[in-house]
């Protein structure tokens, strides 16, 4: 026997979940309209690849993840000096094959570079529906401004 999770979910949750629906097709959009000025804004940031999906996809932007072709170093100075300016930009996935688990409970063995690679690149940066364009352009300056203490 081994250890589970119950993944119940409690009749007011399901009421939330189901008045929410109704609201998506609008909050996708205002999601995409927030992630489409904050791409416009650093499209010429040198070394930051901002999202973006292949034409025949329909991104959501649940999560606006750029990448900082630097690596790691300065994808976490980045996301620092972001925090001391108030934007939590965040690393939310690590690859898989990395984790504990995967190495030593499953004795997962395997070489796979690219992920290993772009996995020290990606930030993610806030979005949310009700996000103002102020607060999109200060992200913007904010970014802007790391590149140019970075060039000194």
């Amino acid at each position: 026997m081994t250890l589970g999770y119950n993944y119940r979910m409690s009749d007011i949750t399901a009421a939330l979940g189901i008045s929410q629906l109704n609201k998506l097709d609008k909050l996708v959009q205002m999601r995409r309209r927030k992630a489409s000025r904050l791409t416009s804004g650093l499209r010429r940031v040198k070394g930051i690849v901002p999202p973006r999906a292949p034409e025949s996809y329909y991104h959501i932007y649940q999560m606006y993840t750029l990448r900082v072709k630097k690596g790691k170093e300065a994808r976490d100075k980045l996301a620092n000096y972001l925090g001391e300016n108030g934007i939590s930009a965040k690393v939310y996935f690590y690859p898989v094959h990395s984790t504990h688990f995967y190495k030593n409970a499953l004795k997962y063995r395997c070489r796979l570079p690219v992920t290993d690679e772009v996995s020290k690149q990606v930030l993610s940066l806030p979005i949310y529906p009700s996000m103002t364009t102020k607060e999109i352009d200060y992200i913007v300056d904010k970014i802007k401004s790391f590149e140019k203490v970075g060039k000194k």
